[in-house]
Formats: C-alpha cells, sequence, structure tokens
C-alpha cells in the first residue's frame, strides 16, 4: 500500500513538472501591447538630413522612418523630434553645407573614352509599399503606430461602428484565431514567408486557425472586446519577420 501511495505520489509531480514546463513553452503570438520602448529622441538642428541622422546613429533609416510616420525625408525640420530606437545618448550630427551636397550628389564623367563613370552618392530614400494591403474596415485612424505617452504602438486603430465587417487585406492562410491577452478577440493571417496581418479587439471572429481566406472576405466584426473605453475600435497591425511594420507605408492613401 505504501508503495502504491510513492508511486502515484511521484506520478502527481512528474504530471506536475511537465504541465509547468509545458506551460513556460507556450508564447503569446504577439507581444503585450503596453511595452515600453528603448531609444532616446533627437531634436533636428538646421541643415541635419534624416540620412546623417540615422548614419550617426547606426540606425535603418526605413526603420527610424516607419517610427516616426515620417514618408519622405524633406519632411523633417529643425526643431522636430524624432525618436532613435536603441539609442543611449543624445550625438551631434553632422549638418549638411549646400555646396558639398550638391558637388557629392552629381553624377561626373571620369573617363569619357572608356565611359567610367564615378558612383553617384545620394541618400537613402524611404520606400512606400502603398497598396500592398487592402484597408480591413471602413472608419478613421484614432491611434497611429509609433510612440505613443512613452509606449510602443505597434499597429493602428481605426475607429468603427460596432458590429462593422473586418475583411482580410490580402489572401492567406489564417494562423489563430482565438481570445489574446491585451487584445482582445484576435486573428492572424500569414501572407507569403514574411508577411503577416493582424486583426484585433474584435466583437467576434468568423474564421478558425487553418483557414484560407480570399482578399475581402469578410473576416471578423468591429467591437471592444480589448478596449477599456466603449470606443469600437479595429486594431490592425502589418508584420514582416515578426516585426511590425507602420500600416501607414502599406495601405492605399485614402
Amino acid at each position: 500500500m505504501k508503495n502504491f501511495t510513492s508511486i502515484t505520489t511521484l506520478r502527481i509531480i512528474i504530471l506536475i513538472i511537465l504541465l509547468s514546463v509545458l506551460q513556460a513553452c507556450i508564447h503569446s503570438p504577439l507581444p503585450l501591447p503596453t511595452r515600453k520602448p528603448k531609444g532616446i529622441y533627437h531634436t533636428v538642428q538646421k541643415n541635419e538630413t534624416l540620412w546623417r541622422i540615422c548614419r550617426k546613429y547606426k540606425v535603418n533609416l526605413q526603420d527610424v522612418a516607419e517610427l516616426n510616420n515620417i514618408k519622405k525625408t524633406s519632411q523633417i525640420m529643425a526643431g522636430d523630434k524624432i525618436f532613435i530606437p536603441g539609442a543611449k545618448n543624445i550625438l551631434k550630427v553632422t549638418p549638411v553645407h549646400k555646396k558639398t551636397y550638391k558637388a557629392v550628389t552629381q553624377k561626373k564623367i571620369v573617363n569619357k573614352k572608356k565611359k567610367t563613370y564615378r558612383k553617384k552618392t545620394v541618400p537613402k530614400k524611404i520606400i512606400s509599399h502603398a497598396g500592398m494591403f487592402k484597408w480591413p474596415v471602413k472608419g478613421t485612424v484614432i491611434k497611429k503606430f509609433g510612440i505613443l505617452n512613452k509606449i510602443k504602438h505597434d499597429g493602428i486603430n481605426i475607429k468603427a461602428s460596432s458590429g462593422s465587417p473586418v475583411s482580410a487585406s490580402s489572401s492567406g492562410k489564417v494562423v489563430f484565431s482565438s481570445f489574446l491577452e491585451g487584445y482582445g478577440n484576435t486573428i492572424i493571417i500569414e501572407h507569403g514567408s514574411c508577411y503577416a496581418t493582424v486583426y484585433a479587439n474584435n466583437s467576434r471572429n468568423l474564421v478558425t486557425a487553418g483557414r484560407t481566406v480570399k482578399t475581402g472576405e469578410k473576416i471578423a466584426t468591429v467591437g471592444t472586446s480589448a478596449s477599456k473605453s466603449k470606443t469600437p475600435y479595429l486594431h490592425f497591425q502589418v508584420r514582416k519577420y515578426d516585426k511590425p511594420r507602420n500600416p501607414a507605408f502599406y495601405l492605399p492613401k485614402k
């Protein structure tokens, strides 16, 4: 009898350990939306360009542009504050002098006979993928992508009437459809090998994981399943290799 009790106790302990390990291995498909980003704000000085700022801080120009909702390099002005992800200290950026800038960006022939050219050196451009994805719901953007109140917002919030249809932004496979802490009723659709879109705060999810959907197909309805306020909206994300990208750079211009 004692041996039976000991074996039973041992089995229970092993089961508890296995459940603990299993629980530790389960990860949420999305990070909580209240993450505090690491970085600093750089105040743009006269004749500083976004390209030079990014080069000085050794950060990706596209990442900085999307994070700060900058669609053109000429958009920044002296006095603007730009969030630099990962930076710890404010650095001094060498300003651009107009004469030097023109000389560097002009294409010059080195040898006319051999037709060899000096490489054209110009600041990298911000890339827009407008139209890659369709608007998932008709409404007004009430919260943008980026740093808001010292918290990183990985998507956009689109205000719409409660119960409004939510459509797939592009064809793909539903890889998640359930309630998710911090997001409410959530759907994640994979598009190929690198892109995914997220639809959260839904009133109802209308598709299940494993299903293939087409662009424009109704997948959910707008609600308040994750919102503390009573305002219904859709939380929408575009992710590339699981990294959040700014939907404003991927959706058609309104």
